[in-house]
């Protein structure tokens, strides 16, 4: 997942040159639709320890003395030191789309890390709703992965936004969820479906009414597409004068 560049970005790329580079090995290369790919990463030495919600920065090689740098969300568990899982979305002529999608498996990758300040709130409040388009689901899985067993009773919701049934991935992940966490609810959101689909159409932000929050005390996190996180919190601002401290967003372009 490829972080939208900010100024707070700017600091991290600054301080990711100070860092000492992380090795590790590409164990799983798989394409989960046509522009959309996992990366299973374990580290070639020693161990690394993340917080569900920071991202790494890529090494991609370039041409000159220094590699450009790329930030993608981790959307593994915390609990697992060994490596973690990285989705990549294609981007046409992107440094770091070509240098990925040319990956067999085997490499030795290098990166920085990890940084972000986007947590998981603890402790949380009765549901916790997450609204993520393209691969912001990064993110917001590994808040799930690393946290639903400490809060059995939470009330866990996603809504996954995507174009079309051709780019709907990780349904097997999701299902898994579903049978460790009897809490979790998941739908996707399909803003460009076939007439034959029957879930949810439009975007995430149209249905934040399903979860009730001016009822059910709810924290919500946000991830991805940049008009839809505008639009929610205007939503959540205007219709339902929730806490702006209930809102915890990051945008990916």
């Amino acid at each position: 997942m490829l972080a939208k560049v900010t100024s707070k970005m700017y600091v991290y790329v600054h301080m990711s040159t100070t860092r000492k580079i992380l090795n590790l090995k590409v164990e799983l290369v798989r394409d989960l639709t046509h522009q959309v790919r996992e990366l299973k990463l374990k580290c070639v030495e020693g161990t690394f320890a993340f917080r569900a919600g920071q991202f790494v920065m890529l090494h991609v090689p370039q041409e000159g003395p220094k590699p450009a740098l790329r930030a993608y969300s981790i959307a593994s568990a915390e609990q697992d030191s060994s490596g973690f899982t990285l989705l990549f979305k294609y981007v046409e002529n992107g440094i770091a789309s070509k240098f990925v999608w040319d990956l067999k498996g085997d490499e030795t990758l290098q990166f920085t890390g990890p940084f972000g300040k986007v947590f998981f709130q603890e402790p949380p409040t009765d549901q916790a709703v997450f609204l993520n388009t393209g691969t912001g689901l990064s993110q917001h899985l590994s808040f799930i992965l690393s946290h639903h067993h400490k809060y059995p009773q939470l009330k866990w919701r996603l809504l996954f936004g995507v174009r079309n049934e051709q780019d709907i991935y990780y349904q097997d992940v999701l299902d898994q969820v579903k049978k460790e966490v009897p809490n979790f609810h998941y739908e996707y959101v399909l803003s460009r479906p076939s007439e034959t689909w029957l879930g949810k159409k439009g975007y995430v932000q149209n249905f934040i009414s399903d979860f009730t929050p001016d009822t059910i005390p709810s924290t919500f996190y946000l991830c991805g597409n940049g008009a839809m996180i505008k639009d929610t919190k205007a939503i959540l601002a205007e219709k339902y004068s929730l806490d702006p401290k209930r809102i915890w967003a990051e945008a990916f372009d």
